[in-house]
């Protein structure tokens, strides 16, 4: 296991993963880019158990997306506005940390993208990558399908 550990820009709110996350991935849907302000969010997928926080204040945001109608939930410091982490109602057990508050976001890599169909024209993927055009878990469980498979 790597060692991750992280925070909000001011240092206010740490964390420290106690297990590697399950995978990185890169949003490009419509909510990400707008809660971000950029192209997209990257993120990180682990399990809420895996993940342990100071006792830094934070405050949340919650979207209720008018797609599917569940709730994401963001959390951010209140002092310098860093959005650290993201839960997602359809998936109770999963914390997601936001690559950029890792004190190393260099040890990671994303070759996952989701909700491309969102993305942005000028965005060019790697060979490497995994591209889907929405989730890459449908509604029912399954495993979707990427539009582009990642040649390793």
């Amino acid at each position: 296991m790597n060692n991750h550990t992280g925070g909000c820009l001011c240092g206010a709110v740490r964390f420290e993963l106690n297990e590697d996350p399950e995978f990185a991935y890169a949003c490009h849907c419509r909510f990400c880019q707008r809660a971000t302000g950029t192209a997209f969010r990257s993120g990180l997928r682990c399990k809420k158990s895996s993940v342990k926080f100071n006792d830094g204040d934070v405050k949340s945001y919650i979207y209720t997306s008018p797609e599917h109608g569940r709730a994401l939930k963001t959390s951010f410091c209140p002092t310098c506005a860093t959005t650290v982490t993201v839960t997602i109602e359809r998936f109770p057990d999963v914390q997601v940390i936001m690559l950029g508050t890792l004190d190393n976001p260099s040890k990671i890599e994303i070759k996952t993208h989701m909700f491309t169909d969102e993305g942005l024209h000028w965005l060019a993927f790697n060979d490497v990558d995994n591209v889907y055009s929405k989730h890459r878990i449908n509604l029912d469980g399954s495993p979707a399908t990427p539009i582009i498979r990642a040649t390793n």
